[in-house]
């Protein structure tokens, strides 16, 4: 059977762990048929993974003992903070898992001029929140990014994050603008439509160095994910030339 991982976050305090997350129930009781006796890894989202053994399973809660750490690692250097603007849910939905696959450690979602501007529900922010386990999950990461809360453009691009990119059409080339030594990267792409002319603005007033993704017109989820990919790249060729 292939490695079998699940997410849990109460993992340090007690050698053995119960489980009652009914999701992860079913996955590993129904999906996977796991019994007493067999293995899976649990990580915990702060960058440790640990192998277990299941001691009991029912309907409603697994227990199980850690046997070992399978793998620790620190928080990603520099951090990779994303800003994109409130758009339709699929959308957001493609944002998040994408970018959670590339290496994002933190999510900030705003509200622009040409963005939408109704916040979304309580269960939606949860439903984005599994969105962001899930894709950790997947993609063999240890450390689930941080969903921030919604913020406002003029406010949001206030903050002094050490280096502040805005990809946009009209952009230079991204390939010299990662010092080596940046232990912090904010990247914001803009909504369908662009930044208005003010907005545009107020990113040169805050000290926003602009990167150009293509000569097209990209969606915003196609440029998020585009614009992470494309960052991490240079950051890769940066410190291992």
């Amino acid at each position: 059977m292939s490695h079998v991982r699940v997410y849990n976050n109460f993992l340090r305090d007690n050698d053995v762990l119960t489980i009652t997350d009914a999701e992860t129930i079913h996955k590993v009781k129904d999906v996977l048929r796991l019994g007493a006796e067999k293995s899976l890894y649990l990580f915990d989202g702060n960058g440790k993974e640990f192998l277990c053994r299941i001691i009991d399973i029912k309907h409603d809660s697994i227990v199980a003992q850690k046997i070992k750490i399978a793998r620790e690692e620190p928080a990603n250097i520099p951090s990779l903070i994303l800003g994109f603007p409130l758009v339709k849910e699929e959308k957001v939905d493609f944002i998040l898992q994408k970018a959670t696959e590339l290496g994002v450690s933190e999510f900030v979602p705003f509200t622009c001029t040409r963005s939408i501007q109704s916040l979304p529900s309580e269960s939606k922010v949860k439903r984005w929140q599994k969105i962001l386990i899930e894709a950790t999950r997947q993609s063999e990461r240890l450390w689930i990014p941080k969903l921030n809360a919604i913020g406002e453009f003029t406010e949001l691009i206030r903050r002094p994050y050490e280096t502040k990119l805005a990809a946009t059409i009209t952009g230079e080339n991204a390939r010299d603008m990662f010092a080596a030594s940046s232990k912090e990267i904010f990247i914001i792409v803009g909504p369908e439509g662009d930044f208005s002319h003010p907005e545009y603005a107020h990113l040169k007033e805050n000290n926003f160095k602009t990167i150009n993704l293509s000569p097209h017109i990209l969606r915003v989820e196609t440029a998020a994910a585009f614009a992470v990919g494309l960052v991490n790249y240079f950051l890769l060729h940066t410190r291992n030339p």
